[in-house]
C-alpha cells in the first residue's frame, strides 16, 4: 500500500478537501504529529477514529520502522501533521524518504499550507521566493540569519512565534529598511490579520500595539537590495566604537550590544591585571 501524505486545515475546517475526508475515513492507521489534535479534528468532522500513532519530530526514526511494517502488511497509512502539510516545518521527511528508498509509493492529498497561503495574500511577488521555516530564537542568531536571508534573490517567508514577532520585525526594519513586510497572523481563522507595510512602518505599528500578538504568525519579506559588503578590518588606532561596529556586522548584533560586550571584556581584562 502507498503512504498518503495528507494536508489538514490550518484554521477553517471547511478547507479540508472531499478526498482528504475520504482518506481519513478509510485509513487503517493515521500517523499524527499529535494524536490528541488529530483526534479532535476527526471528532469535529464526525469521522470515526482509526488507530492513531504518534509521529513527532524526535520520534521519527523510531516510529518510521513500525510504520513501514504496517505499509508492508497492506495497511492504509495516512500521515498528517497538526495543521497544514506534513514535512513542511513539521515531521514527515524521514518516513517519506524511507518509503522512496524501499520502493513504497508516496501519494499526496494536497491542501492547506501556511507558507503558500501567506505568499498568496501578501501582495508581494512570490517568484522567486524562499521558505526558511522557523526563525532562530535568540536575538544574535536571528540577526545573522536575517542578514543571510537578505542576500537571497526575491522574497522570503518564515514562521515566527507571536512573542518574538515585534523583535523580529524590528530587526528586519534595521537591517532591511527598504523592504516590505507582510504580517500574516491566524491565517484562515476567526481573528485572521494580514498587514502589508514597509518594514519600519510595520515595526512601529507593532511596537505601538496595546494588545499582545497571539496565534500563529508567518512573515513575508519582500525583495530588496542585497547587503552591502563592508570592510571589517580594524587597526591598532581604532576606537572601541569602531571595533564594536566591525564586530556588530560580523556577529549579527546591534552596535550597542557589541560595544557593551567589549566594555565588559575590557573590565574583565583590567581586573585580571
Amino acid at each position: 500500500m502507498p503512504l498518503y501524505v495528507l494536508a489538514t486545515p490550518i484554521g477553517t475546517l471547511g478547507d479540508l478537501s472531499v478526498r482528504a475526508r475520504e482518506l481519513l475515513g478509510s485509513a487503517d492507521l493515521i500517523a499524527a504529529e499529535d494524536t490528541r489534535v488529530t483526534r479532535k479534528l476527526l471528532s469535529a468532522l464526525k469521522i470515526p477514529a482509526p488507530r492513531l500513532v504518534s509521529y513527532r519530530g524526535h520520534e521519527e526514526a523510531q516510529r518510521a520502522a513500525g510504520l513501514m511494517n504496517e505499509l508492508a502488511s497492506g495497511a492504509k497509512v495516512v500521515l498528517v501533521s497538526d495543521a497544514g502539510t506534513p514535512a513542511i516545518s513539521d515531521p514527515g521527511v524521514h518516513l517519506v524518504r524511507l518509503c522512496h528508498a524501499q520502493g513504497v509509493p508516496v501519494l499526496s492529498a494536497p491542501g492547506p499550507s501556511a507558507m503558500a497561503t501567506a505568499l498568496s495574500v501578501s501582495g508581494i511577488q512570490a517568484i522567486p521566493a524562499t521558505f526558511l521555516g522557523f526563525s532562530p530564537r535568540k536575538p544574535g542568531p536571528l540577526r545573522r540569519w536575517l542578514r543571510d536571508a537578505q542576500a537571497l534573490p526575491g522574497a522570503f517567508v518564515y514562521f515566527e512565534a507571536p512573542s518574538r514577532t515585534v523583535e523580529s520585525v524590528a530587526a528586519i526594519a534595521e537591517l532591511m529598511p527598504d523592504r516590505e513586510v507582510c504580517l500574516c497572523r491566524e491565517l484562515s481563522k476567526l481573528h485572521e490579520e494580514i498587514r502589508l507595510a514597509a518594514a519600519p512602518a510595520l515595526a512601529a505599528a507593532l511596537r505601538a500595539r496595546e494588545a499582545p500578538l497571539l496565534g500563529e504568525v508567518a512573515l513575508v519579506v519582500g525583495p530588496g537590495a542585497p547587503p552591502k559588503a563592508e570592510a571589517l578590518s580594524v587597526g591598532e588606532d581604532s576606537s572601541l566604537s569602531e571595533i564594536a561596529a566591525a564586530l556588530a556586522q560580523r556577529w549579527g548584533v546591534s552596535r550597542n550590544d557589541a560595544y557593551a560586550a567589549l566594555l565588559k571584556l575590557e573590565r574583565q581584562l583590567n581586573a585580571d591585571q
